[in-house]
């Protein structure tokens, strides 16, 4: 959220000096009552009201939530091009953040409530791409008829994974992974033995380059391998 704060900073202040309300924290609420579907001033000052607890986390706050004619004076004074540069600017720090590289946690949830009638037993699934340094939703796609797999396989051609860590279950992106070849610049981190296991049968191809006269070994007769050449060298 920090990136947010520094980018709103940028934008002048239109209003006279003896404001209640800080100018950021203003356009903070607005922008995030935005993404969570307001469609107006009345509903930006709702969503503020109704989630004051968790924008007390990174917002001060000291005179509450502004009004709904406070969000409506201030959107129409504020200058659209400094506001416009300001966006440009948090898309330059979100890009140069996710250029240092990071986890992506690729997973599927279905959606509460989101079904059809007479198809309870079927909800919508959605899959997602998350990067847990920025704690940001890259992506996200409907898993159609429930194939988890599918939608993240098409989500990762979305996003770029050079240099990142990418995590998923096995229902999700690693079952198919394990069918396909999996591109060198991709790590899988798992808490699943079976997982680990089923990863390590790979074709050597896809996990690590090959040499002449190099047997596959798991990582754990690599590591008791390891020890034995450790002990003898004593």
């Amino acid at each position: 959220m920090q990136l947010f704060l520094s980018a709103f900073e940028s934008v002048p202040d239109p209003r006279a000096e003896n404001t209640r309300h800080d100018l950021v924290e203003i356009l903070v609420i607005a922008f995030v009552a935005v993404l969570c579907g307001a469609t107006s001033c009345c509903e930006m000052a709702e969503f503020g009201r109704t989630k004051l607890r968790f924008l007390k986390r990174f917002l001060k706050l000291k005179h509450g939530i502004p009004s709904h004619d406070t969000f409506s004076t201030v959107l129409r004074m504020i200058d659209p091009k400094a506001l416009d540069a300001a966006f440009g600017s948090l898309t330059a720090s979100l890009l140069e953040a996710l250029a240092d590289g990071g986890v992506i946690a690729i997973d599927g949830k279905s959606l509460k409530g989101a079904y059809d009638k007479g198809e309870a037993y079927m909800p919508r699934m959605m899959v997602t791409a998350y990067a847990a340094d920025l704690r940001l939703t890259l992506a996200s796609l409907e898993a159609k008829g429930g194939s988890e797999v599918e939608a993240a396989l098409g989500l990762i051609g979305l996003i770029d994974l050079k240099g990142h860590i990418v995590t998923a279950d096995a229902r999700t992106a690693i079952a198919g992974w394990l069918q396909r070849s999996l591109p060198r610049a991709v790590t899988i981190a798992s808490r699943s033995r079976a997982i680990r296991r089923g990863f390590c049968r790979m074709p050597v191809r896809a996990c690590r380059k090959r040499t002449r006269g190099t047997q596959r070994r798991s990582p754990r007769r690599a590591g008791m391998a390891a020890r034995r050449r450790a002990s003898a060298s004593w």
